[in-house]
């Protein structure tokens, strides 16, 4: 318990400090965000996403056509805040405070996740590999509702993985629906763990439990968590409803409000669409900008490991070199387990002694059962909470609007850093005999992860902001 107190601390610290570097306004859409918690904080109420107070000039738009869960919060943060002291950046870091605290909430939930699947040092690798990377503190330091994507992200899988070891109680049964609650009212990118939240539920109950197709438990249970989704989550969306006309996402009516106010080369209709160019997908991923220094494929990658600001302040290239080489040991050591770790039978053993002379040989049997696995499921669907965010990614930038952020990947973090660490566990399980020596590996990559995210702060976070204060 002491060392998840330490870290929790520490990273407290950190995400501070990442925090109070920042000036106001220099990361992506800063003020525009801001200004829906300033105006929540003096009037009281939630603003309709096209009112002139909070409407951006060059885009049209507001960010109040979307969920604003995270915001309604920030503004009770800066009107407290606001009771001593009327200076902007004090208020800014009120608002950020709630994404501080996510942050070290999302630790917290990934060491609760992490203890039902990993062992010592393994669960602190998939801790690490999740919060110490650059892009994941960069996110959790400004006004957005990213973070709150991220934390119920993981507090859905945390619910999963009690429901496989408990069942579904109702207490995970309400556990799961406050999640996907927060979710709902966090950011649309995120809603693919909505979607993998409903085939893991309805696949468990039917198909992998002692009772099959259990139709009367999955409607029980199926009607509680939509019940309590409709009460915490529904009222946004009957809102959005009624004020913009039937459109319960906000979108249509927010591209309405684009086309009327926005400066002519930011309409839909006149911003650059890379389908309007005849070529495919495939051609997207290679294509290199003139004012960009790598390809579509390369800047998401890169900036989903860390870039700041309006992706414009990069990390050294040789260090995100470094992550991708580490993700790809990981994505290697699952592909060499790839049917154990994704199969939906049940892998079972039974270890055998013999002798043989005057040693006895232990020989391992195993088999795959006609029993379901449970923890196959889990991961099929763990799988797909990374890859929805990555398709969503996509098909926005091909069709919609040309963007290669890849802080729009991070609620898939939670699955890539968890299918990363069981690879690189997996390699060290095959090559490395002792199992103290495969926990001072895992030890070592904990300390680097640290000091690389220390290394950012230090040498490109620090040095590029701290003159603007």
């Amino acid at each position: 318990m002491l060392p998840e107190l330490i870290f929790l601390a520490a990273l407290f610290v950190f995400l501070f400090l990442w925090a109070a570097v920042q000036p106001f306004d220099t990361s992506p859409d800063e003020r525009m965000r801001f200004d829906i918690v300033q105006y929540v904080a003096e009037y009281g109420k939630l603003p309709h996403g096209g009112d002139p107070a909070i409407r951006d000039a060059s885009w049209g738009i507001s960010y109040a056509f979307n969920p604003i869960l995270a915001y309604m919060v920030m503004a009770v943060f800066v009107k407290i805040a606001g009771i001593f002291t009327g200076e902007l950046q004090t208020l800014v870091m009120a608002a950020r405070m709630v994404n501080i605290l996510l942050g070290c909430g999302t630790a917290f939930l990934l060491i609760r996740l992490g203890k039902y699947f990993f062992k010592k040092w393994n669960l602190w690798l998939f801790v690490s590999l999740s919060m110490l990377l650059p892009g994941t503190l960069f996110v959790f330091s400004y006004v957005n509702t990213d973070g709150l994507a991220i934390f119920s992200t993981v507090l859905i899988l945390l619910f999963w993985a009690r429901a496989m070891k408990e069942g579904w109680t109702v207490k995970n049964c309400v556990g799961l629906a406050a999640g996907i609650s927060l979710c709902a009212l966090s950011y649309y990118n995120a809603y693919g763990v909505i979607l993998a939240s409903i085939l893991f539920f309805a696949a468990d109950i039917l198909f992998f439990r002692e009772k099959k197709w259990d139709f009367s438990l999955l409607f029980r249970r199926g009607f509680l968590i939509t019940a309590i989704v409709a009460v915490l989550a529904g009222w946004w969306f009957v809102r959005s409803y009624v004020i913009y006309d039937g459109d319960i996402l906000g979108m249509k009516t927010s591209s309405l409000y684009s086309q009327m106010y926005a400066l002519e080369e930011l309409k839909p209709q006149n911003r650059f669409v890379y389908a309007d160019t005849g070529k495919s997908v495939w051609d997207m991923f290679f294509f290199v900008p003139g004012e960009w220094p790598h390809n579509w494929l390369i800047t998401v990658a890169v900036s989903f490991v860390g870039t700041f600001g309006y992706m414009k302040v990069f990390m050294p290239y040789w260090l995100s070199r470094g992550y991708f080489l580490l993700f790809a040991v990981g994505f290697l050591g699952v592909l060499l387990q790839f049917r154990r770790t994704f199969s939906m039978g049940r892998r079972e053993s039974l270890v055998m002694s013999k002798s043989l002379g005057n040693e006895i040989i232990k020989v391992r049997c195993s088999w795959i059962s006609r029993k379901n696995s449970t923890q196959g499921l889990f991961h099929c669907c763990l799988a797909l909470t990374a890859v929805i965010p990555m398709a969503l990614l996509i098909y926005y930038a091909y069709c919609s609007d040309f963007q290669a952020q890849g802080r729009y990947l991070l609620p898939g973090l939670p699955a890539l850093m968890y299918f990363v660490t069981l690879g690189i566990s997996g390699l060290l399980e095959r090559t490395v005999k002792k199992e103290k020596a495969r926990q001072m590996v895992c030890l070592a990559l904990c300390i680097l992860l640290a000091g690389a995210a220390l290394f950012t702060y230090v040498t490109v976070v620090y040095p590029h902001y701290a003159p603007l204060l």
